[in-house]
């Protein structure tokens, strides 16, 4: 028996949910005291999600893509495009800025229109 068979299962169900991915994603991005602690804990959760086989391993992908949207809200991209939409809202732009043209054309230009997932 392998010391990974004597761990008790881990819920993977319950586990990096959205809801405490953004908890731990906003703390992390403060830069507050408690940031590496919440660093280390959400390393944590992935790594008992792994160690749970084939599910866990599933979840934690999942919970890494979310975590990923989670962070690109707090990115400049993400600001710069909130940015860009209100211009369009506004009528501000011409024709060809307009943001779901460039970002439609950004998609196809990297070939992973569909590829999530």
């Amino acid at each position: 028996m392998s010391k990974a068979d004597k761990r008790p299962p881990v819920n993977v169900d319950v586990m990096l949910e959205r809801e405490s991915l953004a908890e731990s994603i906003e703390s992390i991005l403060s830069g507050e005291a408690g940031a590496a602690d919440a660093l280390a804990g959400l390393f944590v959760e992935f790594k008992q999600a792994i160690d749970g086989g084939l599910k866990g391993i599933n979840r934690a992908r999942e919970a890494l893509l979310e975590a990923v949207e989670l962070a690109y809200l707090h990115s400049r991209a993400h600001e710069a495009a909130l940015r860009l939409n209100v211009l369009s809202q506004e009528g501000q732009l011409k024709v060809a800025d307009e943001p779901v043209r460039l970002i439609e054309a950004a998609i196809e230009r990297s070939g992973t229109a569909g590829a999530r997932g």
